[in-house]
This record gives structure tokens, sequence and C-alpha cells, in this order.
């Protein structure tokens, strides 16, 4: 490392992304630093692929178990099975809070230094780190590396208020279990709430602009969901149309209308 730099690599973001050229940036033998703001992990651990996984493990037995006609035909019988919500979302945070902490250990152990705030790019090979103090501090580096995760895209005319309309963010903690929820957009997002809040109970209505569901999925495997995960259970269907408007409350208002118009 040249003497005129604080480190070789400033990563910017600690999802799966940056932790990985971490690991990496260390074997090549690279003073590497990776900044963090929230949580450690990113999308995939904390809003993503680990919690929903770990929700639909645990909803898919609830869904198994309620099964009679299935079960029957092993010769089982089951009767009154029952789930408690919160423990079904302490069992996702708990994994959540496992994967937390290994990712920081590995970090840790290999001699990365985490630096806490929001990082900013400050010029040519400058990163400025504002810490939730609003204490503000530059490093420099080799080279930057940008991996900022994303966020929920929400489309104009739909209204948050985090309870009658939220997006995957607040979904994932599993908080309530609405009597009746619309899933605006088909994809794979969508597909796994949907078969979480049908296993639990809930209503399901799904929303698709595009004039078919799952539209960016290969067809053969959107055939398969859709006979799957999508006819058996209790979803009403509403496809070539947008929710032009959300407004939030009990109920919750949905104005639909033609993407074409």
């Amino acid at each position: 490392m040249s003497s005129s730099f604080d480190y070789d690599l400033i990563i910017i973001g600690a999802g799966v992304g940056g932790h990985g050229a971490a690991l990496h940036a260390v074997k090549c033998g690279l003073k590497t630093a990776i900044i963090e703001a929230a949580d450690m992990g990113g999308t995939c651990v904390n809003r993503g692929c680990i919690p929903s996984k770990a929700l639909l493990a645990a909803s898919g037995r609830v869904r198994e178990l309620r099964d009679q006609q299935h079960l029957k035909s092993f010769g089982i019988q089951v009767g009154g099975v029952q789930f408690e919500r919160a423990a079904i979302a302490d069992h996702a945070t708990s994994l959540v809070s496992k994967i937390q902490g290994d990712l920081t250990n590995s970090l840790k152990r290999l001699g990365v230094d985490t630096i806490r705030g929001w990082g900013k790019l400050a010029g040519s090979q400058k990163v400025t780190v504002t810490t939730e103090a609003g204490e503000e501090k530059t490093y420099t580096a080799q080279d930057i590396m940008l991996s900022p995760g994303s966020v929920p895209f929400v489309p104009p005319g739909i209204e948050l208020d985090g309870k009658t309309v939220f997006t995957s963010d607040e979904a994932i903690k599993l908080d309530w279990l609405p009597q009746w929820v619309a899933i605006i957009g088909s994809g794979y997002i969508g597909l796994e709430f949907s078969d979480v809040y049908t296993a639990l109970g809930s209503e399901v209505s799904m929303i698709e602009a595009l004039d078919q569901l799952m539209p960016t999925f290969d067809p053969d495997i959107a055939k398969v969901a859709q006979r799957l995960l999508i006819a058996p259970r209790d979803i009403d269907t509403h496809v070539g149309v947008i929710a032009k408007t959300v407004t939030p409350g009990s109920p919750v208002t949905i104005e639909l209308a033609d993407p074409k118009t």
C-alpha cells in the first residue's frame, strides 16, 4: 500500500457483495476497510433472502400439517394445527442475528476495518463518513468499491404508512397478519410473500401491470409456479392493470387503471 493512502481498498456497503469483496481483497494482501451505516449483511441478510426463506420454511410447515387430504393418503391424521405468529417472526430474527454476527466476526478475524456511518464519495480516492452523531471524517484509498445495496421501489401514487400500506421491508418482520393483503407486483418477492401469507391464513390479491403473472420469469418456470404456487392458493389475481393510487386506512383504498391509457 502506498503510504499516501489510508487503505488499499475502501468498500461502501457491508452487504453480501461488499463482504465477499472484502474477504477477497484481504486474501490478495490489500489493507481493506468496509463502511456500513445500518445492519451488517445488507438487504439479503436483514430484509431479503435469509428472513424470507425462514418465513417460507415455517409457514410451509403449517401448510403441510393442515393439508388433511394429503396427510390422510399417508395414513396420518393431524388435528387442530395452530401457530404463533410472534414465534415464527422470532425464528427469522434469530437466524438473521446469527448470520450478522458470523459476518461481522469474519471481517474482524481477517483484519478488515469496519467503519460505521454513511459513506459518500468526496473526490478522487476519497470517502467521507458521517456518523449517527453527525461527526464527519474523511478516508483515502487507492481504490473505492461501491456496494450500497437497494431499497424497495414504490411506484408513484402509492402512499406508505408502514402499517396498512407497506413494503417488503416491513412485511419481512411479520409484526402482524392481515386478514387480506394486496401485493403489487408478481415477481419473486411478491410470490414469496403470497406463499407466506396464504399459508398463515391471509387472503391475497396480486396486482400485475403487465399482461401476465411473473413476466420476468423463464416461461417454463412461470408455468410451474402458476400451477403450484398460485392456482391452489387463495389468491385473487389481476393482470394488465396498475395500482394508480393506494391510500392507507381501514380499509385501504386501491384505484386500478389500464396502464396503456
